[in-house]
């Protein structure tokens, strides 16, 4: 009967190899001058590891110590010697460049509240100031358009308005507010927009507090002291927004 061999036939594990209970590991930072490292191992992003009391100054590559079971570095033995062939450096990927995108918000609903009522007051669209001696205030909402965007991040907003004819120029009054039954609840800043006599259309930069308009039931009154009103035909009311998504 031959003779069988008990010297194994292969290799004894090379140094560094996934049978090694050791490697070499870049040093990307020290830790309380060297109590613990951040190190990257075969180029992998940089973890912290406990370290032998050496000094750490200036090394660049370190011997670790690995988890037989996992191959995660858990000790920095001691500083290693330049390798023959560089090790793989970890780059931090950069964050994916944010899609811009724009949409545009169409009023759901408008009116003019009097201080007892929603329907008192005739005219269309929504109105604010002083008239027949009741405070009027106006409101146009949109719904949850903005909230069906997602979880978006508004970079620039603008609103467009049509006034209605008017003898003496007004300035719009605009701030963010919800409805309820006793008249409308601002919620934000108030941003001022001078209309002049004739004007047919004037566009608006609400872009300081279109966040607000993210808040489901969010829409915009109008709650100026001068006596004017907006038409909410056609563009009129509406908001062109610019916007990425977080």
């Amino acid at each position: 009967m031959d003779l069988i061999s008990t010297v194994p036939d292969d290799l004894p594990p090379r140094y560094g190899s996934d049978r090694s209970p050791t490697a070499i590991a870049r040093v990307v930072s020290l830790i309380e001058g060297g109590r613990a490292l951040n190190v990257s191992l075969y180029g992998g992003p940089p973890i912290q590891i406990s370290a032998t009391a050496v000094n750490w100054t200036g090394v660049e590559t370190a011997h670790v110590l690995l988890d037989p079971d996992t191959g995660r570095a858990l000790h920095a033995l001691g500083p290693a010697p330049k390798p023959e062939n560089p090790l793989p450096q970890w780059k931090e990927l950069p964050a994916p460049p944010k899609i811009v995108r724009e949409a545009t918000l169409i009023p759901q609903w408008a009116g003019t509240w009097d201080g007892t009522s929603w329907t008192r007051h005739g005219g269309g669209g929504a109105w604010q100031g002083t008239a027949g001696g009741h405070r009027l205030t106006g409101l146009a909402t949109f719904g949850r358009q903005a909230e069906a965007l997602g979880r978006i991040t508004i970079t620039a907003a603008t609103l467009t308005l049509r006034p209605h004819p008017t003898s003496a120029a007004w300035s719009a009054q605009i701030a963010p507010a919800t409805y309820s039954d006793t008249g409308p609840v601002t919620t934000g800043a108030t941003i001022s927009a001078p209309v002049q006599v004739g004007a047919t259309s004037l566009t608006v930069d609400i872009t300081r507090i279109a966040s607000q308009l993210l808040t489901p039931g969010t829409g915009l009154a109008l709650v100026g002291q001068t006596y004017g009103g907006v038409q909410a035909s056609g563009d009129s009311l509406s908001i062109r927004i610019t916007y990425t998504s977080r």
